[in-house]
């Protein structure tokens, strides 16, 4: 047996040789926060967080225990606390907030607006339904505007009563009488002042019954014309109340939203919709006045309001979508879980009589908004794992901007018809965090791929076995101990 290609056991497995490490325990080292052996990859992350240009996102790759999520979680603290540290507003997140669309209201608006300030439009839009609640009852229950309410249906009633006496001279001077009956007016023919019977009117000759027919003839035409007159008189009265009622409401609306349009003068959407919301306001009074008794006499129809909202007040009422409020930098979400629903969002519904409803306070954020200015961490694995979310990442992405729709929508089914939100613009650069061999598999299928993913970042599973590397890494062992308890 030749013995040439023996090996000592003492060679079978590399021992660690201590005498040149300058400490008996780890605490006695100076904590190392950087990484051992992954220069390359830092160097890629670095870049890639630096560039704020579209489609240069990261693509982590390396084997399980390399470290690529402690260092990219690592370096998204340190990143953005030196952008806290410069205290830009440019680098706070903002908040959005879905409102009602007067114009469409299928399509809600997105607003943005600085943080913090989102509740703090909600809580102004809140305070101004109560106030003009209280106040428009105060106002049309007033006895101010009871007595101008009363003297406009007086006028009315007496105009009314003036046309039929004068009517009703008329149709006597020609041989008739009047007659209200709930089917119209009737016209009698009179002799001596008194209406015919029957008889009466049987025995006049033919010529007579000719004569009084074309009188008939000719007063009917005066009845119509003068009911015609009198509606146009019921218009006329119904106009002038209703412009008293807009020009006491427009006196409570106006000095209320000249203060919200004051305090959100640097918002011009914000601004459009507050002038939205005044004339939603002054054509709808109904809603804060309450029902109010019809006019007597006036040909005045129920509001053309159609379906009573369950919530009449909803076009005033605000979604704070993403509330950044408390948000010191940034943000950095890391979404383990990210199904449709938790990456773009969702518009939820709620059943009634055996289907659903749903309004523009009902949609809710998905990671990628709430990420929006800031940071979204990934694991390919589960992006891969939900269908339809790949693809839709891909379309943000490239079209920076997110779409709040049904999944469905995606695959080409078609959902029942709802709201259509308006489409938010992203600013997120995401980190994918995966293996080499997905992306590879995705580099091949996806011909956007390298467009979208411009930054790659491969962690390393073998480093040099120096003495440099072997103290460095203890030093790591040490911050790592001091971390972990």
């Amino acid at each position: 047996m030749t013995k040439k290609h023996i090996v000592p056991t003492e060679q079978l497995n590399w021992r660690c040789d201590l005498s040149f490490l300058p400490f008996t325990c780890t605490s006695e080292m100076t904590p190392l926060e950087d990484f051992v052996g992954q220069e390359r990859a830092i160097r890629a992350i670095e870049f890639g967080l630096g560039v704020n240009k579209p489609g240069f996102n990261i693509f982590v790759t390396g084997l399980t225990g390399t470290g690529k999520t402690s260092i990219i979680k690592a370096f998204l603290k340190k990143v953005t606390a030196e952008r806290i540290a410069q205290q830009a507003d440019s680098h706070a997140p903002e908040d959005w907030c879905y409102v009602y669309n007067f114009a469409d209201p299928d399509r809600p608006q997105a607003l943005r607006i600085r943080r913090g300030m989102g509740k703090n439009l909600k809580a102004d839009m809140e305070l101004l339904v109560q106030t003009l609640q209280r106040e428009a009852k105060k106002m049309f229950e007033s006895d101010e505007f009871a007595h101008q309410r009363q003297a406009m249906i007086e006028e009315l009633q007496k105009r009314q009563q003036q046309m039929m006496e004068a009517l009703m001279e008329e149709a006597n001077r020609n041989e008739f009488a009047l007659r209200m009956t709930p089917s119209g007016i009737v016209l009698l023919p009179t002799k001596d002042g008194k209406p015919m019977q029957e008889a009466e009117f049987l025995a006049l000759s033919a010529a007579e019954k000719k004569r009084l027919e074309e009188k008939r003839g000719d007063i009917e035409k005066r009845v119509e014309a003068t009911l015609r007159e009198g509606k146009k008189l019921e218009r006329e009265i119904a106009e002038k109340l209703e412009k008293a009622e807009t020009e006491a409401a427009d006196y409570l609306v106006r000095n209320p939203l000249a203060e919200l349009k004051e305090k959100y003068r640097d918002y011009p959407k914000v601004i459009a919709y507050l002038d939205g919301a005044r004339h939603h306001v002054l054509e709808n009074l109904q809603r804060f006045k309450g029902a109010e008794p019809s006019l007597p006499g006036l040909a005045v129809g129920a509001m053309p309001f159609g379906e009573p909202p369950s919530d009449p007040f909803l076009p005033y009422r605000v979604n704070v979508f993403v509330d950044n409020s408390d948000a010191q930098g940034p943000p950095i979400i890391v979404e383990t879980n990210p199904t449709y629903h938790n990456l773009f969002g969702v518009i939820e519904k709620k059943p009634i009589m055996g289907g659903y409803i749903t309004d523009f306070t009902l949609i809710k954020a998905g990671s990628i908004s709430k990420a929006n200015g800031g940071y979204l961490v990934l694991y390919d694995r589960d992006v891969l794992a939900n269908a339809g979310v790949w693809e839709a990442l891909q379309r943000v992405i490239k079209n920076r901007e997110l779409r709040i729709e049904e999944p469905g929508t995606f695959f080409g089914f078609m959902p029942p018809q709802g709201l259509r939100p308006e489409p938010i613009p992203t600013d997120t650069k995401v980190i994918m965090i995966g293996d080499p061999f997905l992306y590879r598999a995705l580099a091949n299928a996806d011909p956007d791929f390298r467009e979208t993913f411009k930054v790659k970042a491969d962690f390393n599973f073998e480093i040099d076995r120096s003495q440099e590397n072997i103290v460095a890494f203890a030093c790591f062992i040490s911050n790592y101990c001091n971390r972990e308890g």
